[in-house]
């Protein structure tokens, strides 16, 4: 009797467990449909007008989720995704109402500027500094199509080695001659022409982003063919088609034109161009671009009084128009430009920047405020260094800001025709100022964000200060 009564208990507790196991099921199983319904609702009013084409990479999302063959071959893996920038749908970080408000802060701005312009020579905009600027434009034209067509020849060098036509030590051999012409005369051609401090430097940028391009084409279908062939020798092969070659011409050709530094053999792209965006974003670089004209222009009689004002009194005078031509010069080339250049080739990933204003610490604003080159240092130099030069990571960071301070410092020296490594010093300096940021009463706090925004208010004019002083002692009195 006991021991039927005790079997009848047993049996009722095991019941009741297994009833409030149903019910516990059904409440998880209604929460997840409640909260899978809500993602679908709000993605699919966030991404009603950025629609990626369906399709494209159905045949490798079980490849793609599946562990990668080679820690080492990781770092080529595909990190590109489709995402607007900040400034085209702000939310939490910056609102409209903010965005709005600095717009017309530039605008009036520009407004009564144009109209001391108008005061004093009867014009609202003076263009005779204009035409200075571009002297000699058809320079910079020629060296983009010179290195637009070298780049093949680093291409057909590329699909060489991949294919197994040549050892890696001739492949290495035809990389390092391609970058020797390519600086050389680009170098050559640029400084028998004089040219403008701004188009120069523009014209140094362009020969920069050929460089950092052929380099990420080769350096990455390199290696994934080097890892294809212990693959293939270690009986274990790939199955992810992100980290296989790709020798593609049309890929290539794609690649070239793309707004990005890194290669990747499979991008993601947008469904179709939308033209009124393009025809919105052209009317916004003009606006900066034309503001950044008319800031230059009055920032030009500033210099004038180097040598009757202190050191002190210029950097205040210069800090806010400095400041100005900075910012106008992001959004006109990072937004804009690159944006209008995404839409036209239906490049998804439109991350070029983040919230670098946001940014507490100089770390985090270095990997903000740059993203195409962010990504190009980290995966080509810093991760690189790592794995084939074994730096540890002091190592590998002082090796990326070495090479970054060099590649501004190259710019420097083609835009003002002379070798003062002041633009480079500084950015090595700040390898300190990485570590000072680091502090607790720094991270992640207001204070710090006033202090980075301090130290860029006084570096941008003692920078172009420096520069322009030099500019105008070497160059510039004696070509008068």
């Amino acid at each position: 009797m006991i021991e039927t009564e005790n079997s009848s208990k047993t049996m009722f507790q095991q019941r009741t467990k297994l009833e409030q196991k149903l019910v516990k099921k059904r409440k998880e199983d209604k929460e997840k449909n409640n909260e899978k319904v809500s993602v679908e609702s709000s993605t699919s009013k966030t991404t009603s007008t950025f629609k990626v084409k369906k399709g494209v990479f159905d045949d490798d999302k079980k490849s793609i989720g599946e562990p990668p063959h080679s820690p080492s071959l990781e770092r080529f893996s595909s990190t590109s995704k489709p995402r607007e920038s900040i400034l085209t749908t702000p939310q939490t970080d910056i609102g409209w109402g903010t965005f709005n408000y600095i717009a017309i802060c530039y605008c009036m701005a520009g407004f009564s500027m144009m109209a001391d312009t108008y005061i004093e020579k009867g014009t609202l905009v003076d263009f005779e500094l204009f035409w200075w600027l571009i002297t000699n434009w058809q320079v910079f034209v020629v060296v983009s199509i010179g290195l637009a067509v070298w780049s093949f020849f680093n291409y057909f060098c590329t699909c060489l080695v991949v294919r197994d036509k040549i050892p890696n030590s001739v492949s290495i051999f035809l990389y390092v001659f391609w970058q020797f012409i390519c600086f050389s005369l680009s170098i050559s051609y640029v400084m028998a022409h004089e040219m403008s401090p701004i188009l120069s430097g523009g014209t140094g940028l362009q020969i920069c982003v050929f460089s950092l391009k052929n380099h990420s084409y080769w350096h990455t279908n390199y290696f994934l063919a080097k890892g294809i062939k212990k693959a293939k020798a270690d009986k274990t092969p790939i199955i992810r088609k992100d980290l296989t070659p790709n020798i593609g011409f049309n890929h290539f050709l794609y690649f070239m034109i793309a707004p990005t530094l890194v290669f990747e053999t499979q991008f993601l792209r947008t469904k179709s161009i939308r033209y009124s965006y393009i025809l919105k974003e052209t009317l916004a670089a003009t606006g900066a671009f034309l503001m950044f004209y008319i800031v230059l222009c009055k920032t030009g009689p500033i210099y004038k009084l180097i040598d009757s004002l202190p050191l002190i009194i210029l950097l205040l005078k210069l800090s806010l128009p400095s400041m100005s031509l900075w910012m106008l010069g992001f959004y006109g080339v990072f937004h804009c430009l690159l944006n209008i250049f995404a839409e036209v080739t239906r490049y998804a990933d439109r991350e070029f920047y983040q919230d670098w204003w946001n940014a507490t610490t100089f770390d985090m604003w270095w990997r903000k405020w740059n993203r195409p080159v962010h990504k190009w240092m980290l995966r080509h130099v810093y991760r690189d260094s790592m794995h084939t030069v074994k730096l540890n990571k002091f190592g590998a960071l002082f090796s990326t800001f070495l090479l970054s301070a060099l590649l501004h410092e190259f710019v420097m020296i083609i835009s003002f025709r002379f070798i003062r490594p002041i633009l480079s010093t500084t950015m090595l300096l700040q390898i300190g100022l990485v570590n000072f940021t680091q502090l607790d009463m720094l991270q992640k706090t207001r204070f710090g964000n006033v202090v980075m925004w301090i130290t860029v208010f006084v570096g941008q004019p003692l920078v172009q200060l420096l520069y322009s002083t030099q500019y105008s002692a070497l160059v510039w009195n004696n070509s008068q």
